[in-house]
């Protein structure tokens, strides 16, 4: 599932292991100089779910929030950080 957001390209695709959906978001921002390197954060493992859909919504959210948090002027608080319904909580990787 491919999304974009403040200039980020955002692949939400769940990854699929031992009957679970994980969510994972795989961020990219391309350099605004064209000869520059482009720029990518990725978040594995973030939660499991037992559909696909919520991984993706879940994945989606997380890396929304993580661009708020990381490239807008910092508005979003680790507290905000999404949860999951099964308890495991989004963590940020730096990178």
């Amino acid at each position: 599932m491919q999304y974009e957001y403040g200039g980020w390209n955002i692949d939400a695709t769940p990854d699929f292991s031992l009957g679970k959906f994980f969510a994972r978001a795989r961020l990219t921002r391309a350099s605004p100089d064209s000869e520059g390197d482009s720029e990518m954060h990725v978040g594995r493992d973030l939660a499991w779910f037992d559909g696909e859909d919520e991984a993706v919504q879940f994945a989606h959210r997380w890396a929304i929030m993580w661009i708020d948090k990381n490239c807008a002027g910092n508005t979003t608080t680790d507290e905000e950080l999404p949860t999951s319904t099964n308890g495991l909580r989004a963590e940020t990787n730096a990178g």
